[in-house]
């Protein structure tokens, strides 16, 4: 019997010289996506790790062992290694999450996620949100205390670079007068999806977003907020991060029972960097899994 949501795979401990390989394995084996991520540039000092949300979460019981990085982690640029992947395949969605879309100025990273989008033939699926870490907006020369107004703005901004012929836009940290911006993406709208762990995620996602991607505990937060932005009945996808052992098929059904349509799985053994070794590995957990 088929799942009953999609399963999508995460690529971000994936060997760039294996990447475009093991993506090609999951297109063929049937999952549904592949999923790329980013840190910008994480701080090497004894304290990085201390306000990650799993630390956070577990108060005094929380060790660097709950992070399944370090600042020395290989991160690729997710824009770029889907353009790689799009490029050898067909069918497979391209998923970016999260993407730390406050550090950009809409108009350029715009063009970038046009054109992926684009070039894939409509494939793209933009997972944002705001990160966790102060430093990344410090390296980056942007304001970590107006993170969360600059993230809903900029959203606000590319929904309307990619939905109007001649788009103008007045906010309070960008302004233009009518520009021209083409080409736009394949899909409209092209699907937004917000991350985080906190209240105004929730509500940025029910007011902003396309989908959520993130816990499903705050599923149903969500659909409450859904109800009173009047969004009850419009399509809303509830995506999940699966960042622990690769979870069985009961797994994925508990997940899909908890309402959320797709889970992002991480199904490497380990968190070194995975190579060709990837798809057996691929190979091995799609057939557990039945699918």
């Amino acid at each position: 019997m088929a799942l009953p949501l999609k399963v999508g795979i995460n690529i971000v401990f994936v060997r760039p010289d294996a990447v475009v390989e093991v993506s090609k394995a999951a297109e063929d084996l049937g999952f549904e996506s592949v999923w790329s991520g980013e840190h910008v540039a994480l701080p090497v000092r004894d304290d990085w790790w201390k306000k990650y949300p799993s630390v956070v979460a577990a108060g005094d019981a929380g060790t660097e062992r709950h992070v399944p990085f370090r600042p020395e982690t290989p991160f690729v640029d997710p824009m770029t290694v889907l353009a790689f992947v799009a490029s050898a395949t067909k069918t497979i969605r391209l998923g970016i999450g999260i993407y730390m879309l406050a550090l950009r100025n809409p108009i350029l990273v715009g063009r970038t996620i046009a054109t992926l989008d684009l070039m894939s033939g409509g494939r793209l699926d933009l997972g944002v949100g705001l990160g966790w870490t102060p430093w990344e907006y410090e390296f980056t020369e942007n304001d970590w205390a107006t993170r969360g107004r600059r993230l809903d703005e900029t959203i606000r901004c590319l929904r309307v670079l990619f939905e109007e012929d001649q788009p103008e836009f007045h906010g309070e940290f960008f302004n233009f007068e009518k520009i021209g911006f083409q080409p736009k993406p394949a899909q409209h709208p092209l699907p937004i999806y917000i991350g985080g762990s906190s209240a105004p995620a929730v509500t940025r996602a029910a007011r902003l977003g396309n989908g959520w991607h993130g816990g499903t505990n705050f599923i149903p937060a969500i659909k409450r907020e859904l109800a009173e932005a009047g969004r009850a009945d419009e399509p809303f996808v509830f995506s999940t991060i699966q960042m622990g052992a690769a979870p069985t098929r009961d797994d994925l059904l508990r997940t899909a029972d908890e309402g959320a349509h797709r889970a992002v799985v991480v199904p490497w053994r380990s968190r070194k960097p995975v190579g060709p070794e990837g798809v057996e590995i691929l190979q091995e957990y799609a057939k557990a899994i039945g699918l």
